[in-house]
């Protein structure tokens, strides 16, 4: 099977969701699985393009400025749209508002969300809300790190899990 991660950051960046993506990455892969990651070049010194432990990992920058940063990811991740029409599922990591135009250019293709967790800001924004709603309405399935993430963004989450397994 080929799977497709989409996630902000990512190995060598140090953070529970990169660490995440990687563990579970390379446990599909070692199963047969074909893996892809297509996340954030944070820092210029990484290649856009490397092979890690046997998994494809894609970088891209942009300028982080709210609308327009967002339209350029939206650019950026086109560019790479092959890795969307190839992988038989697409897995999005907290980002999904980088995925959403994809949704609609491959409507059968199976998405699914991981949400990682609070922003850190209470009360929580409404915009914050607005995408994990969005996200949940629009995958196929949707797992929570932690059973307080349905309740607060008034989201169904169809899988708990907790940091650390």
């Amino acid at each position: 099977m080929k799977i497709l991660y989409i996630t902000r950051l990512y190995s060598p960046h140090v953070g529970g969701v990169e660490k995440h993506v990687y563990e579970v990455a390379k446990e599909l892969q070692q199963k047969g699985n074909k893996i892809t990651i297509l996340t954030e070049r944070y820092d210029n010194d990484l290649k856009e393009a490397e092979s890690v432990d046997g998994i494809n990992v894609f970088r891209f920058s942009y300028p982080r400025i709210k609308l327009i940063g967002l339209l350029y990811i939206w650019r950026q991740i086109f560019k790479y749209k092959k890795f969307i029409q190839e992988s038989d599922v697409v897995h999005v990591h907290d980002v999904f508002i980088w995925y959403l135009p994809f949704r609609f250019l491959y409507p059968k293709k199976m998405v699914f969300v991981t949400f990682h967790g609070w922003e850190g800001i209470y009360p929580i924004p409404f915009l914050n809300i607005l995408q994990k709603r969005i996200a949940s309405k629009y995958s196929r399935g949707t797992i929570g790190v932690g059973k307080y993430i349905g309740k607060h963004y008034g989201i169904i989450v169809n899988k708990i899990t907790y940091g650390g397994q």
